[in-house]
C-alpha cells in the first residue's frame, strides 16, 4: 500500500495539485520534493474507445485507490476519438456519459464536490475534442454538447456533486465565444504553460520569463490569457482557478514566482502543477541540479510552511 508521509497541505492559500501521469507513485515522489501532500490529482479519462471512457474505476481504484482524502480531478471529453458534437447534442452518447457519471460518484464516497473538466482546452484544435482554430464553425454543437452533457451529469444520482471548470488554455482561440452559459458552469480554469523558444518543440516565446509572465497577466498576447480569462470569470461571478500550469528551464524561477504572487493576490480556487515530460517538459522532481532556481522558487511558494 502507497503511503505519504509528509505534511498535510497549507490552509489559508489556494488548493494545490498535481498531474502525475496517472500514477500514483509519481504524485508521492512530487509530494516527497515538495514536502507536503497535494489536496489534488489531475486524471485522464480514455477518449479512444468508448469502453475505456465508461468507467472510472480503473482511475479512481487501480490507480489512485491509496489516495486517502486527495480529490480527483477528472479530465473527461464530451466527444472522444472519431465521434462529434453533431451526433452528441442529439443524445448518440447520452448512455457513455451516464455510466462515466455513475461510475465517479461509485468511486468517490461521500458528500465533497467532485470537479470535471469537460473538453478541456476547448479552444484549442489539437485534441479531438477541440472547437479553435479551424474547428470554430463547431462551436455551437459543442455549446449543446455541453448543455446536455452537463444535464446527463446533474441527473444521475449524486450528480448535484459535481463542479463543472469551463477550461480553456492559452496559445488558441478565443475561448469566451464558446461559453455554454452561466447555468451550466460553476468554475473557470485556465491552462498556462512557459515555452520559451529555447525548449525547442512548442517553444515559441522570447527567453524572457518576467516579461512573458507580465504580458499573461496584462493582456499583452491577448485579451484571453490568464489576466483576461481571470477578468472574465468575475464578470461571470464564478470562481478562477488555474487547471494546468508548467515551467521549464533553468531561467524560469520568476515565472514561478509571477504565478505564486497572482494565486495569491486574486483568491485562485486551485492551482495544479504539470509534473510530467508527457505533452510539455515540465517535471521538476528530477531537476533540481539542472534547474537550482526554479526548483527552489517552487519549493518555496509552494512547499511546506515552516513552523515557528
Amino acid at each position: 500500500m502507497l503511503i505519504s508521509t509528509v505534511p498535510a497541505a497549507n490552509s489559508a492559500e489556494p488548493l494545490i495539485g498535481v498531474y502525475g501521469e496517472n500514477s500514483m507513485q509519481h504524485v508521492l515522489d512530487f509530494e516527497k520534493w515538495l514536502g507536503r501532500k497535494v489536496d489534488v490529482i489531475l486524471c485522464t479519462v480514455d477518449f479512444h474507445k468508448w469502453e475505456n471512457y465508461r468507467y472510472a474505476d480503473w482511475l479512481s481504484q487501480t490507480v489512485y485507490g491509496a489516495r486517502g482524502d486527495r480529490r480527483l480531478v477528472y479530465d473527461v471529453p464530451i466527444i472522444i476519438q472519431d465521434t462529434s458534437y453533431a451526433e452528441a447534442k442529439t443524445g448518440s452518447y447520452d448512455e457513455h456519459w451516464k455510466c462515466l457519471a455513475e461510475s465517479i460518484l461509485s468511486n468517490n464516497a461521500g458528500e465533497y464536490e467532485i470537479v470535471i473538466r469537460p473538453s478541456h482546452e476547448m479552444n484549442g484544435e489539437w485534441f479531438a475534442w477541440g472547437v479553435g482554430g479551424s474547428k470554430q464553425a463547431m462551436i455551437p454543437d459543442f455549446i449543446a454538447s455541453w448543455q446536455r452533457f452537463h444535464g446527463v451529469f446533474r441527473g444521475v444520482k449524486g450528480g448535484e456533486r459535481f463542479r463543472f471548470s469551463f477550461s480553456t488554455s492559452e496559445g488558441a482561440s478565443d475561448p469566451r465565444p464558446m461559453w455554454p452559459g452561466d447555468e451550466y458552469v460553476d468554475i473557470v480554469g485556465h491552462d498556462v504553460y512557459w515555452k520559451p523558444k529555447a525548449m525547442g518543440g512548442e517553444g515559441w516565446e522570447e527567453g524572457d520569463a518576467k516579461l512573458a509572465w507580465d504580458k499573461r497577466v496584462n493582456d499583452g498576447y491577448n485579451e484571453w490569457g490568464v489576466g483576461g480569462m481571470l477578468k472574465f470569470a468575475q464578470q461571470k461571478g464564478k470562481p478562477f482557478q488555474i487547471d494546468e500550469w508548467g515551467t521549464w528551464g533553468p531561467d524560469s524561477a520568476v515565472f514561478v514566482q509571477g504565478m505564486a504572487e497572482f494565486l495569491k493576490a486574486n483568491n485562485v480556487r486551485s492551482h495544479t502543477y504539470w509534473n510530467s515530460n508527457s505533452g510539455y517538459p515540465g517535471e521538476l522532481t528530477q531537476r533540481e541540479k539542472e534547474w537550482p532556481a526554479p526548483t527552489k522558487a517552487f519549493k518555496a511558494a509552494f512547499g511546506a510552511v515552516a513552523k515557528p
